[in-house]
């Protein structure tokens, strides 16, 4: 499997996460978008621990040949620059990257099913 780093166009600055393709090619992409707080695409969150749950949620996706791209939110972690003050993002703002990602993840792998 393998992993890369891909970083679209965000508002200010670009926006970051993990693709992971499984061995074959893939029949759908999910995109994994990190819960509230300062969550990271791993799943990582310095107050509830290093337990890595969307990396392995993605690892086993792969395995079933669904590809996936686990992102960090804008202002945070790798998303940093997209943003000045990570606490002015609005929900409106994160389902402006979610139509961001979603477009990139389309035209990268040619599949519709994200």
């Amino acid at each position: 499997m393998t992993e890369t780093v891909i970083q679209p166009p965000g508002p200010i600055g670009p926006l970051e996460g993990t693709p992971l393709q499984p061995p074959l090619p893939a029949r759908a992409v999910a995109l994994i978008i990190p819960g509230s707080g300062p969550t990271d695409r791993d799943g990582n969150n310095r107050f509830e621990g290093q337990a890595a749950t969307y990396r392995l949620l993605a690892g086993s996706l792969a395995a079933r040949g669904v590809a996936s791209v686990r992102i960090d939110k804008r202002g945070l972690f790798g998303s940093h620059a997209p943003t000045r003050d990570p606490n002015a993002v609005t929900i409106d703002d994160y389902a402006e990257d979610v139509h961001r990602w979603i477009q990139v993840i389309r035209e990268r792998t040619g599949l519709l099913c994200v």
